[in-house]
């Protein structure tokens, strides 16, 4: 069974809702699912029992994925990260949420940096992020792991509604879900690797 986890030390930066794409994504590939909500607030598990009451099962026991969604505090998510094919880390790139994923990722053993994807989330290429993104990346270099993947645009019309769920997979409508469709494919790939 392949294991993923969604985490991050900071709050808000959509690790929920890139656990419901994920979900969408390896359901929509006709994969088996498990999900682990072990974040206080249940949005992941909502989603799923969302889509139950719309006769959608997302999350089954006998899974080929496990996706685990934090609440992103170190202590309770370690033990999940210790164990998972990867980590991926969403984050807005500006300088209160690199604040504490910076000091976060450096904490973390050698073997668990080389699992971490980050996922800039809520991108809009503005300056601030661009630069963002550099002092990330160079903090990955000098630690030696890690990686940033592409980013998800800052569309809240289109990604935040997923926390709803729905009658249909999100990843139906092509049109749609292009730009999501390739980060949830690179996460997929990374994973298998």
């Amino acid at each position: 069974m392949y294991k993923i986890v969604i985490t991050g030390e900071k709050g808000g930066t959509g690790k929920s809702t890139i656990t419901a794409l994920l979900i969408e994504y390896l359901n929509f590939l006709k994969k088996k699912v498990k999900l682990i909500d072990t974040d206080p607030l249940q949005i992941s598990s909502t989603f799923v029992n969302n889509c139950k009451e719309e006769g959608r099962i997302l999350s089954v026991d006998n899974a080929e994925y496990q996706i685990v969604d934090t609440a992103g505090v170190l202590g309770a998510s370690l033990l999940h990260i210790n164990q998972a094919n990867i980590v991926i880390v969403p984050f807005r790139a500006h300088y209160a949420d690199l604040l504490v994923i910076i000091p976060w990722f450096s904490s973390l053993n050698k073997k668990l940096k080389e699992k971490v994807l980050f996922l800039p989330n809520y991108w809009r290429k503005t300056k601030e992020q661009k630069e963002g993104l550099k002092s990330l990346q160079k903090t990955i270099e000098e630690e030696e792991g890690g990686k940033i993947i592409k980013p998800l645009s800052d569309k809240p019309a289109q990604y935040g509604i997923i926390i709803n769920g729905s009658k249909n997979n999100f990843f139906i409508n092509s049109r749609v879900s292009i730009e999501a469709r390739e980060v949830m494919e690179i996460i997929v790939k990374s994973c298998e690797k």
